[in-house]
């Protein structure tokens, strides 16, 4: 079954700070988004899926966007549930509960789903 699903295109953002801005730019018009998470050998996978719309003939590709936190940064990670976003003063901070400002859910995967490639 693996080998017949079209796998979305991956892309490798450069900093963490640049998926939070990204998945912030989302739900702010629309109201929410998420970042999804994987854990795979000691590193967390984080990304948002989005489509690049009317590329050449195809209606859209999909794409990943993600970033791999390793070392410190994946232990902050570990029991944290939301990512909370300020873009007035573009920071951001790991919580394990909602707070005031621009909240993105981390939604755990079990594991890597098919249609995304190996990305480590």
């Amino acid at each position: 079954m693996e080998g017949s699903l079209e796998k979305v295109v991956p892309v490798r953002v450069s900093s963490l700070g640049d998926l939070v801005r990204l998945a912030a730019s989302i739900s702010v018009p629309q109201g929410s988004s998420y970042i999804l998470r994987f854990d795979k050998e000691g590193k967390i996978v984080l990304g948002i899926l989005g489509v690049f719309r009317d590329y050449y003939k195809y209606y859209g590709i999909p794409i990943f966007y993600y970033y791999v936190a390793e070392g410190r940064e994946a232990e902050e990670l570990k029991d944290t549930n939301y990512i909370i976003a300020s873009l007035s003063e573009e920071k951001f901070e790991f919580s394990k509960h909602p707070k005031p400002g621009i909240t993105i859910p981390l939604i755990r995967l079990a594991e890597k789903p098919a249609f995304i490639p190996d990305l480590l």
